[in-house]
């Protein structure tokens, strides 16, 4: 008798920092963030489309999660939450099951009621667009008495966030420093942190100095400081650089709540000898 082995796996997508298609399947905006304050009621509407390949005809349902944002800028998904900025309650959705077939559209449209409720800052929420029948993919196995089949469920999440009332967007550099890792190559750390009730969503460039001279320019990664939280991240400084004493400049841009550009910059001495 054969065995079979069974593999799962649950691929589970954030399209924020992602393209928006993954395989045949493409979710337009991949982002949705909404203003109660320019809202003529006490409600908001929204509304993003799903789209499959002309050749395939899937099922998918919809779900809300809360979530929060990790120091690491990354999404954490919470089942159950009774935060205050937990918009869930506030959210209806219609419709919360459709079938995508010859690449025709679906148009999903979002409700969020009873703004006043929400409190000052940012409130959010996932929605989750997931298939409805899992896709099983055979293996090739060398072993002919294994088969081995992959289930694979597709998950896509797209983040809404609401701000409403006073919202304070407040970005802050508190550490930037160059050192060796354990590979004996030069890396960068920097902390940021952001002091508002809202996101900070930063981009920005770092730049090395010599002499009063750049040497090189390059972009940093673009990243998401959740309200009132910290912000970690290391990174590789480009190498071949010569014997002597630098500076490395960190610069960071972004919006605060009027959606003015703002600016966050910061820089480190380091020294380059014939041992790193």
């Amino acid at each position: 008798m054969k065995n079979f082995l069974k593999k799962f796996a649950v691929l589970l997508l954030f399209l924020s920092q992602l393209t928006p298609a993954f395989a045949t399947v493409k979710v337009m905006p991949t982002l949705i963030e909404l203003n109660a304050n320019k809202s003529r009621g006490n409600y908001l509407t929204t509304s993003f489309s799903v789209q499959a390949d002309k050749n395939e005809t899937v099922r998918f349902k919809l779900y809300p999660e809360y979530f929060t944002i990790t120091n690491e800028g990354k999404m954490d998904a919470v089942p159950v939450s009774s935060n205050a900025d937990n918009l869930i309650s506030h959210a209806r959705f219609v419709p919360n099951e459709f079938t995508l077939k010859n690449g025709v559209p679906q148009v999903v449209r979002v409700t969020f009621t009873d703004l006043k409720s929400l409190p000052d800052g940012e409130s959010r929420m996932v929605m989750f667009i997931e298939d409805v029948a899992a896709k099983e993919i055979m293996l090739p196995n060398a072993n002919k008495n294994l088969n081995t089949r992959l289930i694979v469920k597709t998950r896509l999440g797209i983040p809404i966030y609401v701000d409403k009332g006073r919202v304070v967007k407040a970005g802050n550099f508190n550490d930037l420093k160059v050192e060796k890792n354990s590979n004996k190559n030069l890396v960068y750390k920097m902390d940021l942190s952001a002091s508002g009730n809202s996101k900070v969503r930063y981009h920005g460039k770092a730049q090395i100095i010599k002499n009063n001279q750049l040497i090189k320019e390059f972009p940093v990664n673009s990243n998401t400081i959740r309200a009132n939280g910290v912000f970690s991240e290391i990174g590789l400084l480009p190498g071949n650089l010569e014997e002597g004493d630098y500076v490395f400049k960190v610069i960071l841009t972004y919006k605060n709540e009027k959606g003015e550009n703002k600016n966050l910059i910061k820089e480190t001495q380091f020294h380059v000898n014939d041992s790193i």
